[in-house]
């Protein structure tokens, strides 16, 4: 779906999720990866959820570090937390109308929500059939057998550097618990026999850290199911000035064609980047999901990415590098 991200590995994942999780989870694939701005689904068969709106980390290319990211116009760090209950009721509604798939590492650092894989586990017995949790991995050591019992499909850790020197600069302290934290999950996904969750490392190409990049690799694309490398965004453009649209996109994004955010405060929002909490298109407060999804609000989104006329999105897709 996007050209910005580079896989390594030497698994066929897929394949295996499929054999795993049968023909749910091999149709709801299909459907992701032929999703097209000609197909507009009946409901998001994905929702990525800011559980909390905090993070114990404040990396130096996240919108959440104010040093780094002065003006962004939109605001983060309020400690919100998403609401259980309404959290539930969205996952019920959902599955009735055609949900698949959740993210609960949508913004935030998730696993500061104690209630998270209680989330993971409320899902899946629902009937959602894929799960991730994207996370800095510090905490994971005190979630060992909550994420196995959860039927957690995905766990994203991301580091972004091979060195604790380099991860001090990038992201704090902590390197070595992060890096021996994620050993541990692979050694008990090992010692269960278990194929989840599957586990993936992430690494985001910046000048400060890419003469590790081909090291990363080498150290965990034989250990974790497989490492992705990602592009550099640039958070601090300012999206209210008119921008160049012959600059190449590094992606043509399809996120309003198949899913939803939602914040901590329960607004809704287009995607899951951090942009787009500039247009939100309505709140859980006063809007059901399948209202949201059929509004003129995001109607008037998907129209701004197909003309390449709405400065947010045109900006979003070309803010790599």
């Amino acid at each position: 779906m996007y050209a910005n991200i580079r896989r390594y590995s030497e698994k066929d994942i897929e394949k295996q999720l499929t054999k795993e999780l049968g023909e749910r989870y091999s149709n709801y694939r299909e459907i992701w990866n032929n999703i097209s701005y000609s197909n507009i689904l009946k409901y998001p068969i994905h929702i990525d959820f800011e559980i909390n709106d905090k993070c114990n980390q404040s990396c130096i290319m996240c919108p959440r570090n104010t040093k780094t990211h002065p003006d962004i116009n939109y605001e983060l760090n309020t400690g919100s937390v998403l609401d259980y209950e309404k959290y539930k009721k969205i996952i019920d509604e959902g599955v009735s109308k055609g949900l698949l798939s959740i993210n609960l590492g949508a913004f935030g650092e998730p696993l500061i929500n104690k209630n998270v894989f209680n989330m993971v586990k409320y899902a899946h017995e629902k009937g959602v059939i894929d799960s991730r949790i994207i996370t800095n991995g510090l905490l994971l050591d005190k979630y060992i057998d909550d994420c196995f019992d959860s039927g957690l499909v995905n766990l994203f850790v991301s580091i972004d550097t091979f060195s604790e020197e380099k991860y001090l600069e990038i992201r704090g302290k902590g390197f070595k618990k992060v890096k021996n934290n994620i050993l541990g999950m692979i050694e008990e996904k090992k010692r269960r026999g278990s194929l989840l969750p599957v586990i993936r490392v992430s690494f985001i190409d910046m000048d400060i850290n890419k003469e590790e990049k081909d090291v990363f690799i080498e150290l965990w694309e034989d250990k974790v199911d497989y490492v992705d490398i990602q592009v550099y965004d640039n958070f601090n453009l300012d999206i209210t000035k008119p921008y160049n649209t012959n600059k190449t996109k590094k992606w043509e994004c399809k996120s309003p064609w198949v899913r939803l955010a939602i914040l901590s405060n329960g607004d809704i929002l287009p995607c899951c980047n951090f942009f787009g909490r500039n247009i939100p298109i309505g709140n859980i407060t006063d809007t059901i999901i399948e209202d949201a999804w059929n509004s003129k609000a995001l109607r008037l989104v998907r129209e701004g990415v197909l003309k390449d006329n709405l400065s947010n999105c045109s900006i979003c897709q070309r803010i790599g590098g």
